[in-house]
């Protein structure tokens, strides 16, 4: 049997809540402007004005073939594609479907070329849930950097991002699979110059939204 304090915790919970919808309903009617900071050359959105994508399962979603990708990637390297088919075409794209399986998340894709796979997301679908459940919507959509959040179907939307890192090397003495810089898999070293590492930096301070910079 619960303590008397859970009762009370519960119903100050609840009152909570209900203050607080409450509150949010008529602050609706006539809310104050929201502030512009100097981050963004647009004001701050509302928690009613964000948006959602696309939550729970099953779900449908956009994701990579595995195998096409670095196909891809090496037929630009060799010259045999431009760089350019990463803009103006989607591939190595295929569609998904995000389920829930034996009390486990999967993400289940099929790739005319080179067949099914199926990803592990979560074993624990009530923290999934949970995360999803308390996500407070979009940030402010990019603006003015057109020429920056330009990636094609993978163009950055929405968010300001939470840090900055500019990798100076690819060389690594580990071949770790999660590595989203595929050290030591390209079969190439990348290391940018100096005046390259300066204008990855200056273009960091003209996104649009950006992080509160001190």
């Amino acid at each position: 049997m619960h303590k008397p304090i859970k009762y009370v915790e519960k119903a100050v919970t609840l009152g909570a809540k209900g203050a607080w919808f409450i509150f949010d309903h008529f602050n609706r009617i006539k809310p104050n402007p929201s502030p512009t900071p100097k981050w963004s050359d647009k004001p701050l959105l509302k928690s009613y004005q964000k948006s959602k994508p696309p939550l729970g399962w099953p779900r449908a979603t956009d994701s990579l073939c595995p195998k096409c990708v670095p196909e891809i990637r090496q037929q630009i390297l060799d010259g045999h594609l431009p760089h350019e088919v990463l803009l103006n075409e989607k591939v190595g794209e295929i569609k998904a479907t995000i389920v829930e399986q034996d009390g486990k998340i999967w993400m289940v894709k099929e790739c005319p070329k080179h067949g099914r796979f199926q990803d592990l997301m979560s074993i624990d679908t009530e923290f999934s849930k949970h995360l999803e459940d308390v996500f407070p919507g979009r940030d402010i959509r990019a603006h003015n950097d057109e020429k920056l959040h330009n990636h094609g179907s993978s163009t950055v939307k929405y968010g300001r991002g939470s840090v900055l890192t500019i990798d100076l090397t690819n060389r690594c003495n580990m071949m770790c699979d999660p590595c989203f810089m595929d050290a030591n898999q390209v079969g190439f070293v990348h290391e940018p110059q100096w005046e390259e590492i300066k204008q990855m930096l200056d273009n960091a301070i003209t996104i649009k939204p950006r992080r509160q910079m001190s």
